[in-house]
């Protein structure tokens, strides 16, 4: 044993003041070694200042409390191990979100993207195999890829030919003006073929876009759509109806590694349609 100390003593020793001393005493973590009965003092040992400094390392790092308990009652080093990787992965995705927060703001300030190509295309009326959904644009990521992934799915059982599969998507405007409604992803349809179940067969009508190539998938692409916005409602005429974008690059391996992603915003086309 070392020599026992009062909270204040301990408090200057290990840089935790009062209220978070009786903080961890309560919640288990670090318990003094006496507390007076008549006086209510809490008294430490000096031994428990490096148990202190460790506690208050790893609070610096944002791990949790339940997190620190758990390693610090952890007697496996394995679970300490599997605990502190744990933390390591969290800060590594916090720290590139902080990056690419710092690369978006620096765009903001000094954009040095060469200005974006816009195409004007008439989508031709187009058979496909979809499927749709109510979601929030919250669960749009975890639906996307499982959706991808099984009309891609879809067409592999359907078809011996190794072809291209491009899949597209149709969102609802109520998405981005309510954060809630509905979303459509698709593939072109494998001739002479009955989509199986949960998969639909549909018809998209032709129609006339704004078009504008993203490089990459849906990182970053809020910019690209504020580009295509700008452009179609200062020099053309903005259509209703979804938008529309189209997924390339994608492999069975990794379906969702999309190499460029198409907005297409729907536009009244000034040149009369064919028959």
């Amino acid at each position: 044993m070392g020599a026992q100390v009062s909270i204040g003593d301990f408090a200057v020793m290990t840089s935790f003041s009062r209220n978070a001393l009786r903080h961890y005493h309560e919640i288990g973590i670090l318990e003094p070694t006496l507390v007076d009965a008549h006086t209510g003092y809490r008294f430490y040992d000096t031994n428990q200042v490096d148990h202190a400094h460790i506690i208050r390392r790893f609070r610096s790092l944002n791990m949790s409390i339940p997190d620190i308990k758990a390693l610090l009652s952890a007697e496996d080093a394995g679970a300490r191990t599997e605990i502190l990787t744990s933390h390591l992965e969290q800060m590594e995705v916090q720290l590139q979100y902080t990056r690419d927060t710092v690369g978006a703001l620096r765009e903001l300030l000094s954009p040095v993207r060469a200005p974006a190509e816009i195409e004007l295309r008439l989508e031709p009326a187009l058979a496909v195999w979809s499927i749709g959904t109510t979601l929030e644009v919250a669960e749009i990521d975890s639906w996307f890829a499982g959706t991808v992934r099984k009309l891609r799915d879809a067409v592999a059982a359907a078809t011996t030919m190794d072809s291209e599969v491009v899949p597209g998507g149709l969102y609802d405007r109520a998405l981005f003006l309510e954060s809630w409604g509905e979303a459509t992803l698709f593939v072109a349809a494998p001739h002479s073929a009955d989509p199986p179940d949960g998969v639909r067969a549909q018809l998209l009508p032709q129609a006339h876009f704004a078009v504008l190539t993203h490089s990459g998938g849906h990182e970053g692409i809020d910019r690209s759509y504020a580009t295509l916005g700008t452009y179609t409602n200062e020099q053309l005429v903005s259509g209703p109806g979804p938008i529309r974008e189209h997924y390339l690059g994608g492999t069975p391996s990794e379906p969702t590694a999309f190499t460029a992603t198409e907005i297409c915003w729907p536009i009244f086309s000034t040149t009369p349609t064919p028959d």
